[in-house]
């Protein structure tokens, strides 16, 4: 019972913080089967990353009593992969869209990408080892991979909307890999100092998502994009509203 009860949480969680982002878009309004390809590609390179890590990680390497040495390098393998398989696939699908158009986008589609990888990943965790590492990763892990993932989103975005080439964005990717294995190893060691850095990182990262989403959502408020600024799109339907009128002309609900 107690399982089934963090099961169905960490669901909610991941359908709330979705709800969220979605929600408080205010500008275009995202295609659904966008919205749902980058849950997959995310679910798609979770899978892509538990091949490539089962054939090139030791298992032993990652618990209790490894040196710290090599646990440290495979925490960092894990973090290269796992980031690349999240975010690459999702870049070349998503990047040249027309409807890849806001800075909101950037954390909204990477995110959902991260929910998609790590969602599936708690669940199973939760049912393979038992309802107290689903409490572990409930206080841990519930929004890590949405974090990340939408963090080097955000950038890309950026990127795109200044009108300058993507590759910059790969900085953040290294830097969630980083970070990524560093978390994994704080976790891995086992040591209280490092256990507690590794809260931090995860902490920092959730709380930096919904920052960058703020951030984004100003900048498009400044540049036009939103109707929370200058009412370039209805928010009731989402259809352009170049004039600005006080009331939609497609749908005739208030812009």
């Amino acid at each position: 019972m107690v399982t089934f009860i963090i099961l169905v949480i960490f669901l909610g969680l991941a359908a709330a913080l979705a709800w969220y982002l979605v929600a408080h878009d205010h500008g275009e309004k995202e295609p659904v089967l966008a919205l749902w390809s980058a849950a997959g590609l995310g679910f798609a390179g979770a899978l892509v990353a538990a091949v490539v890590e089962n054939h090139l990680i030791n298992a032993g390497s990652m618990q209790a009593g490894a040196p710290h040495g090599l646990m440290l390098k495979s925490s960092m393998a894990v973090g290269v992969i796992e980031e690349t398989c999240k975010f690459l696939p999702l870049a070349l699908f998503i990047y040249g869209r027309h409807f890849f158009n806001e800075h909101t986008d950037g954390v909204i589609y990477f995110a959902l990408a991260g929910l998609g990888f790590g969602l599936p990943e708690n669940l199973l965790y939760t049912v393979q080892f038992g309802s107290k590492a689903g409490v572990a990763r409930l206080l841990l892990t519930p929004l890590f991979h949405a974090a990340t993932t939408g963090t080097i989103g955000y950038f890309l975005a950026k990127r795109k909307l200044a009108r300058k080439t993507a590759w910059p964005a790969a900085l953040p990717l290294l830097a969630m890999m980083l970070l990524h294995g560093f978390y994994d190893f704080g976790l891995a060691a086992g040591v209280p100092l490092y256990t507690g850095i590794s809260l931090l990182i995860t902490l920092g990262l959730s709380g930096g998502l919904f920052f960058l989403y703020q951030r984004a959502t100003n900048l498009d408020q400044f540049m036009g994009l939103s109707v929370a600024g200058h009412n370039a799109f209805c928010r009731a339907c989402g259809f352009p509203n170049p004039k600005h009128h006080l009331y939609c002309t497609n749908c005739g609900e208030h812009a």
